[in-house]
């Protein structure tokens, strides 16, 4: 248990690293869309003026900038919603719509896509490498017994999947989730949601006090479900119950029991032992 806690750790700080860089790339971004709304500003107001003096309307050119700008507000929002601060966003963007130039523009996209490809190298070798590290600490057991089903299903929820999740108004929504414990021994679940085509995520966390795993079937679903293969089961928080569906029961099986491992670890051990290890 202590070299898992040790893992969870390095494996915190390759999160930290890899949440800047996406960041960096975020905020890259907004600034590339700032840009091109500027631009796309200017030459609206350049098309009225000729449009006026030749009186011919022209509504392309303005339809085009309030498509640019509404692009960059996004932008600038998801960058918000990730953990940028208000004065770095300003800097990027004050800087970026004094871009004139092709070649400022070019300059800019050519930054904002080097972040995103060096944000994503550092996403596929965190999910990577916590992959290996999982392979490792099972073949170092050496058993095919319950302590190595232990390490399986504590790295299936700390690595997280996408499970199904259904709010308080019974709306559907896929989330990537995972389960680890903070700074504070507490058990935390974190859920992504995706934006933009999976480039950038929203990311929300509740601290976890339990697991059911007898949530009956969603009203629906079940009738969809004609080879009765989906399974649910919900974590209970300070505010209410939140129910997600699996895939499998199987899958369902590898979610409970590592959740129930990781509340165990959470009301068994220590916070100085957590911390010893960590030093160890």
């Amino acid at each position: 248990m202590g070299r898992w806690l040790k893992d969870q750790k390095e494996r915190k700080k390759q999160e930290i690293r890899t949440h800047n860089a996406q960041l960096h790339a975020a905020v890259s971004v907004a600034g590339v869309a700032a840009a091109v709304a500027a631009l796309a500003a200017s030459n609206a107001m350049s098309a009225e003026i000729a449009a006026a003096r030749h009186k011919t309307p022209s509504k392309t050119s303005a339809a085009m900038a309030s498509a640019a700008a509404l692009v960059a507000s996004h932008c600038i929002e998801i960058a918000e919603e990730m953990g940028a601060e208000h004065d770095q966003i300003l800097t990027v963007v004050n800087s970026a719509v004094n871009a004139r130039t092709s070649g400022d523009i070019m300059t800019l996209t050519a930054g904002a896509a080097t972040a995103l490809r060096g944000a994503n190298t550092l996403r596929a070798r965190l999910q990577k490498g916590h992959g290996s590290t999982a392979f490792a600490l099972a073949e170092e057991k050496g058993e095919e017994g319950k302590e190595s089903n232990i390490v399986t299903a504590l790295n299936f929820v700390t690595r997280g999947g996408e499970l199904l999740k259904r709010t308080r108004k019974g709306a559907l929504h896929w989330k990537q989730v995972s389960f680890n414990v903070n700074s504070n021994w507490q058990v935390v679940a974190k859920m992504k949601s995706k934006h933009m085509a999976g480039t950038f995520t929203k990311k929300k966390k509740c601290v976890v006090s339990g697991v059911f795993i007898d949530i009956p079937a969603w009203p629906g679903r079940e009738k969809e479900d004609s080879n009765g293969q989906r399974a649910y089961f919900g974590i209970k928080t300070a505010e209410r119950v939140i129910e997600f569906e699996c895939r499998s029961k199987g899958e369902k099986q590898m979610w409970t029991e590592g959740i129930q491992h990781i509340l165990n670890c959470h009301g068994n051990i220590k916070p100085e032992s957590y911390f010893d290890c960590c030093k160890n």
